[in-house]
């Protein structure tokens, strides 16, 4: 079997997983076939470039994102799922928005360093 394919299709799976999608949703929301995908995931599939735009469209990420094979393992864990989900939610916003998400979040942390 292909690495590039495995690579590629664990990071659908972790993509999907983190956003709490089945097979079968991301497939409706890619115009896909929920077996397609699995096989997409599974390393089975040698996808077309229209495909992969399908997928990122599905998956709501650039197609940019499908290919960083060093952020997801096959056995990633939970934590790595979390920080793709956070990742994937402020992605889009504004400058302002994101100093205040950031300050939100150092103050999260301070409060539990001090615990």
């Amino acid at each position: 079997m292909d690495k590039l394919l495995l690579q590629f299709g664990n990071v659908v799976r972790s993509l999907r997983k983190a956003q709490g999608l089945s097979q079968e949703k991301l497939a409706e929301k890619a115009d896909l076939h929920y077996t397609y995908v699995g096989a997409v995931e599974r390393g089975e599939r040698n996808l077309s470039l229209s495909t992969i735009k399908k997928i990122a469209r599905g998956l709501q990420v650039n197609i940019s994102e499908l290919f960083i094979f060093d952020t997801f393992k096959k056995t990633a864990d939970e934590s790595e799922l979390i920080k793709a989900e956070i990742i994937k939610l402020i992605a889009s916003l504004d400058t302002k928005t994101l100093q205040i998400v950031s300050k939100v979040i150092k103050e999260i942390l301070r409060l539990s360093k001090s615990r």
